[in-house]
């Protein structure tokens, strides 16, 4: 365990503060951070793993911008993506069918049929071949691909496989490049397992969230405990590709007791990797409606989930796993969690497929969501994205910021000299509190987050980017040059 953890509770009484909803806790935090003094930004030192916020502030943590929308989107990409790119990169691709909708999901897009998978990976591999000219595309090595949804083992095999071979085709992959399919147990037969490994996949992400019948029953989660274990088996023992699970702690009807099973569960598969994140309940969510009708009980309130996030870092920690991020965890030298650790950053997302979300010189822009309006642009010869974000002044050194918070600690003398932007004398006061809270402790240079801190990382980051970018904003500190960094001005940035 490390320094400064806080102690497990057993009974939270009136620490947690409790919402219905992320969005209820979300809207709480904001009307807080409106007056812009530094307290608005402290945390509760007498509780600090249950209750330090009101509640978690976003759901991924990262600066804002300027949106552009439809045609206007499309053309500014367009003009963008002639600019070649460097550094790291990574690929995502969005199949947006499920075979069914899980209770808790906001990723559910479009019903999943034979014929409306054959047409889609039709049209993906058109998208992917669009751009095949462009300097964005082919200028530098992809590093990490990633298939999300949605379901992509929703596909049929000779869908998934015609897709893997024109990302091969038309992708200039890194050799050692991360290719991963993610997916669910239910309809993953071996069919489509050999198709993803014969097009070129070496890691499987698969959302398996619990393995305690009457929680996924409770959620709409189609197979059981044992067939889940029974197909991680079989994907095991192909012995060609990192395989990793999710879980999800926070269900109605999961204790504290199932929650532990799940973790000592997964601690007796021969799996590369396990991802532990917290459950959010959206108020648009059909878990949400369900809550509030009484058909089932309500999720664990932040204290509880604080407390599950802590004895999941107990158990993976004495278990010798390998913490890669706050969340993830490594069993294997096989598991290198690329794309997630790399997508929190600075660095360029490509994307492809109906609802993907990307990045180019720091525009963050996503593919049109309604299936028949991303088919119609992509038969009228463009890209079909339908929105963008043109970033702010400092959008590189925010995102740095909220990526280099999601591992647990940051070095902001490291940061300040990278960029030439004052962080320590911007933020001073206010990391000072959170120490004091027992958010994060001093280690050198570097600020480590304790258990409290890591299981309030989201929120720590997207209070420290506010809090540098409204500071950076009303001018709070002189000008400073630093090398060949950008110089700091002081001016007003659009948005961080």
């Amino acid at each position: 365990m490390q320094k400064n953890q806080t102690k497990l509770s057993v009974g939270h009484g009136g620490a947690a503060l409790k919402h219905v909803t992320f969005e209820a806790g979300a809207k709480k935090m904001s009307e807080k951070l409106k007056n812009g003094t530094a307290e608005s930004f402290f945390a509760n030192a007498a509780d600090p793993l249950h209750a330090a916020f009101e509640a978690k502030a976003v759901i991924h943590s990262g600066p804002g911008g300027m949106p552009l929308m439809g045609k206007e989107a499309r053309d500014y990409l367009e003009a963008v993506a002639e600019q070649p790119r460097n550094g790291k990169t990574l690929a995502y691709l969005h199949v947006p069918f499920c075979e069914t909708r899980c209770l808790y999901c906001m990723f559910y897009q479009n019903p999943y049929s034979k014929e409306a998978s054959s047409v889609f990976a039709r049209n993906l591999v058109r998208e992917i071949e669009l751009w095949s000219d462009k300097a964005a595309m082919n200028s530098h090595p992809v590093h990490a691909v990633y298939f999300g949804g949605g379901t992509p083992t929703a596909l049929e095999p000779e869908d998934l496989k015609t897709v893997l071979t024109a990302v091969n085709r038309y992708l200039p992959l890194a050799n050692d490049c991360e290719i991963t399919i993610e997916g669910r147990i239910h309809n993953f037969g071996d069919d489509k397992i050999e198709a993803a490994l014969e097009g070129g996949a070496n890691r499987f992400s698969l959302g398996v969230q619990t393995f305690d019948d009457r929680v996924r029953q409770s959620v709409m989660r189609v197979d059981g405990r044992d067939a889940i274990l029974s197909r991680l088996d079989k994907l095991i023992s192909y012995d060609e590709a990192a395989v990793v699970i999710d879980l999800i702690y926070g269900f109605p009807w999961q204790t504290m007791e199932v929650w532990e099973d799940d973790i000592r569960t997964a601690q007796s598969l021969k799996l590369d990797g396990v991802d532990c994140y917290q459950l959010n309940v959206f108020e648009k969510s059909p878990l949400a409606k369900y809550i509030a009708n009484g058909k089932l009980p309500p999720a664990a309130d932040t204290a509880m989930k604080a407390d599950m996030f802590a004895l999941s870092v107990e158990r993976f920690t004495n278990a010798q796993w390998r913490r890669l991020s706050n969340n993830h965890w490594g069993q294997t030298m096989r598991e290198r969690n690329i794309y997630n650790a790399l997508g929190k950053g600075a660095c360029d997302c490509l994307a492809f497929g109906c609802g993907a979300g990307g990045r180019l010189q720091g525009n963050s822009f996503m593919m049109e969501r309604r299936l028949a309006e991303w088919e119609k642009v992509l038969e009228g010869g463009e890209k079909p994205v339908g929105m963008l974000m043109k970033p702010g002044k400092h959008w590189h050194l925010m995102r740095t910021l909220s990526s280099e918070m999601e591992s647990g600690r940051i070095n902001l003398a490291h940061i300040e000299k990278q960029f030439g932007v004052p962080v320590r004398a911007l933020t001073e006061d206010v990391i000072a509190q959170w120490i004091d809270a027992g958010l994060m402790h001093r280690v050198d240079d570097w600020l480590v987050q304790t258990i409290a801190g890591q299981y309030w990382h989201v929120t720590l980051a997207q209070l420290l980017i506010g809090l540098v970018g409204m500071r950076l904003s009303a001018g709070a500190v002189n000008e400073r040059p630093a090398g060949n960094a950008a110089v700091f001005s002081g001016e007003k940035p659009a948005h961080g």
